[in-house]
């Protein structure tokens, strides 16, 4: 049996790459994604996303291995039902969040924690969330500024998201800041990112981080594409992104892990 890809492993950012626009992974994705493993190969996710709402589409997708979740703030094991990795944000942001609030009343700020998000401030993009999710609230208890939270999440319209980025450090300090959507920035503890993570896994593992093919839509995923053997650019994604990666490869629209397994196929030595 071809076993090519024993020893690598291939990383996949979830939306805007994996995922199309309709919401769902292709067929497409789903056979790559078996064809590498029958090649020796580990397949995984590194994703902004929670753990439940990661959960659903691992009944579709055949993932034996932790999975990085909040861009690299936490590495879980669902086989296992336990966290690996875990860290938590800086005390200092809480304050950072309140100037935000009366800085601008207009954006919208969640705050998450133990797996759940509390609304700090609504705008027209906190209302995405199903009303059946019994994880999103929009009182936040008075007990919830003397826990360790996971990350905050920014939302704003695209132009005044783009103006916070920029201005950010020298209006409220310096955070790990990122920019996740055209929509969103997050803040995550210092030292943190997927790239990190996937440094962590990879030690884990014992996989040499060369090794590893690693494919995302923005620049959330800079760090991880930047510090893997093979990083791919969506053909869709973060313009900045797509520039300064080595590696390119089609849209979220057009399978793009089939288009990434049967380049590694291609290219990569027995």
């Amino acid at each position: 049996m071809d076993r090519r890809f024993k020893g690598y492993l291939l990383v996949s950012d979830m939306d805007g790459t994996l995922i199309g626009s309709d919401k769902l992974i292709s067929v497409e994705n789903i056979k790559a994604i078996n064809r590498f493993a029958a090649q020796g190969g580990i397949f995984t996710l590194a994703t902004g996303r929670m753990m439940e709402s990661v959960r659903k589409y691992l009944d579709v997708v055949d993932v034996n291995i932790p999975i990085i979740l909040y861009n690299g703030t936490k590495i879980y094991d669902y086989n296992e039902g336990k966290t690996i990795y875990e860290l938590f944000l800086e005390d200092k942001v809480k304050n950072i969040i309140r100037k935000l609030k009366q800085h601008d009343p207009s954006l919208g700020i969640e705050i998450y924690y133990d797996e759940n998000v509390y609304i700090f401030n609504k705008c027209r993009f906190t209302k995405r969330f199903s009303p059946e999710r019994t994880d999103v609230h929009y009182k936040m208890p008075n007990n919830l500024w003397n826990k360790n939270w996971t990350k905050i999440l920014i939302l704003g319209e695209e132009d005044q998201i783009d103006k916070l980025e920029n201005a950010f450090v020298s209006v409220f300090g310096e955070v790990n800041l990122v920019k996740s959507g055209e929509n969103y920035l997050e803040i995550l503890p210092q030292n943190t990112s997927k790239g990190h993570a996937l440094e962590t896994l990879c030690e884990i593992l014992n996989i040499d981080i060369a090794k590893t093919i690693t494919i995302g839509d923005n620049m959330n995923d800079y760090e991880m594409l930047k510090r893997s053997g093979y990083g791919f650019c969506v053909a869709n994604g973060n313009k900045k992104l797509f520039e300064e990666v080595s590696y390119k490869c089609c849209s979220n629209d057009e399978h793009v892990i089939d288009f990434v397994v049967k380049w590694a196929e291609e290219n990569l030595a027995i």
